[in-house]
C-alpha cells in the first residue's frame, strides 16, 4: 500500500490481489439527510485517520438517488478491522451517525481479481477463496 499514484490530480487508491481485507458497508440512508450524512462521514473519516493500526483507506459513494451510500475500506487483517469496530472511538463514530442511518450492512471481503485500463492484463491463476466458516460474524449496525 505504498508509492500513491495520482491520476488527474487526485490520490488512487490501489489494491491488489492479497492486500489484506475489504470492508464494504452498504447504507442504506434517507435522501433528505444525505448532505448531513456524507459531511459528518467525511468528517468522520479525517478525524480517524491514522488511529487504528492496519487501516489503510475509506472511501465513500453516494448513490444517484441519495438512497444508498457505499463504504470501503481497506484493512491489513481481519483482526485490526475487528480491533478497530470494538475500539471506543468507533462507538463514538457510531454515536455522530445516529439518524443519519437507516440500515447499515458491513460485510468483509478478500480480494480476488482487480483490473486497470492502463496495466497488463492479470495472468496470475486466482487466489483460494475464503474459507466461510472462519469468517466474522458482522451483525447489522444500529444507528437509526
Amino acid at each position: 500500500m505504498d508509492n500513491l499514484q495520482l491520476e488527474n490530480g487526485f490520490p488512487v487508491n490501489p489494491i491488489r490481489v492479497g492486500d489484506g481485507i475489504v470492508l464494504i458497508n452498504i447504507f442504506t440512508i434517507d435522501p433528505d439527510k444525505a448532505e448531513q450524512f456524507v459531511s459528518t462521514q467525511v468528517a468522520e473519516y479525517k478525524r480517524l485517520k491514522g488511529q487504528f493500526p492496519g487501516s489503510y483507506t475509506a472511501n465513500l459513494h453516494i448513490s444517484l438517488d441519495r438512497t444508498r451510500a457505499a463504504n470501503y475500506a481497506n484493512f491489513a487483517s481481519v483482526e485490526d478491522y475487528i480491533a478497530m469496530r470494538n475500539s471506543p472511538e468507533f462507538a463514538d463514530h457510531l454515536k455522530r451517525l445516529q439518524g443519519l442511518v437507516v440500515k447499515a450492512e458491513p460485510q468483509l471481503y478478500q480480494v480476488i481479481y482487480t483490473q486497470h485500463l492502463d496495466m497488463p492484463t492479470p495472468q496470475e491463476p486466482l487466489p483460494t477463496l475464503p474459507n466461510p466458516e472462519l469468517a466474522p460474524s458482522l451483525t447489522p449496525l444500529s444507528l437509526s
